[in-house]
């Protein structure tokens, strides 16, 4: 497994906004293969992260792979 640091939105967004952002990124990091979700507590603002095989089955889609790439960007 792979674990990723995918975003960090600000915690004094409105309470229906953060939860609508969070409610629809945890379905999309699921539906591109996304074994888990969650937001890290000790980060500053709600930093999501997630973790992904280290293989992507072809369910997951045919760009998994670069969708990875890019939410793993060389530092």
């Amino acid at each position: 497994m792979r674990e990723i640091h995918v975003l960090t939105v600000s915690s004094n967004l409105p309470m229906r906004l953060l939860d609508e952002l969070l409610t629809r990124t945890e379905s999309v990091l699921h539906e591109h293969g996304a074994s888990r979700v969650w937001v890290d507590p000790t980060q500053p603002g709600t930093s999501v992260l997630a973790e992904f095989p280290d293989t992507v089955s072809p369910a997951a889609g045919a760009f998994a792979p670069a969708l990875l790439a890019d939410l793993n960007p060389p530092v």
